[in-house]
């Protein structure tokens, strides 16, 4: 049970218990001043009450539309998320047969690759074990093959037909 919900349930009891000393007070001719005070706690006990019970109701509609909205907004992002699976996938593949296309060697599709996505020639050096002169002998075949002069024209080949130009 939330703080609130026990905040309401306890202003019921003092709203109950304050009526029934009433009712006791009442009958027993106390002094009206006493009468009155007990009056005022009663009508203060209801109003907070009141306020309390349509402060829990707007919560929670707000707190339903914010689940709502989440609930849209996941359904938002993984749409998205598949689509952007499905544009990678479909990149990657392009550039692949793009490579068949050039007939690039087993070795140079990976450099070709690793060229594509940023890498230094040391970077790719680093990562596939070899000299850093090896690699730069595979990029300029790739180079050649691909009619570029340099990995910016390489990388430029794939992206600018991604973006449509």
């Amino acid at each position: 049970m939330n703080r609130d919900k026990i905040i309401a349930l306890l202003l019921i009891l003092i709203i109950i218990f304050k009526l029934g000393d009433l009712y006791v007070d009442f009958a027993n001719q106390v002094e009206s001043h006493h009468l009155i005070q007990e009056i005022i706690l009663i009508i203060l006990s209801s109003a907070i009450f009141v306020f309390l019970a349509f402060d829990i109701k707007k919560r929670s509609k707000q707190a339903q539309l914010l689940a709502q909205q989440l609930r849209v907004s996941k359904t938002h992002y993984d749409n998205l998320s598949k689509k952007v699976v499905e544009t990678k996938t479909q990149f990657f593949e392009s550039i692949a047969e793009q490579f068949e296309q050039w007939e690039l060697t087993k070795t140079e599709k990976e450099v070709a690759l690793l060229l594509v996505k940023g890498l230094s020639n040391f970077e790719i050096a680093e990562v596939r074990g070899k000299s850093e002169k090896t690699i730069s002998h595979q990029a300029s075949s790739v180079y050649k093959k691909a009619n570029v002069t340099g990995r910016h024209e390489l990388a430029a080949l794939f992206f600018e037909e991604l973006i449509g130009n």
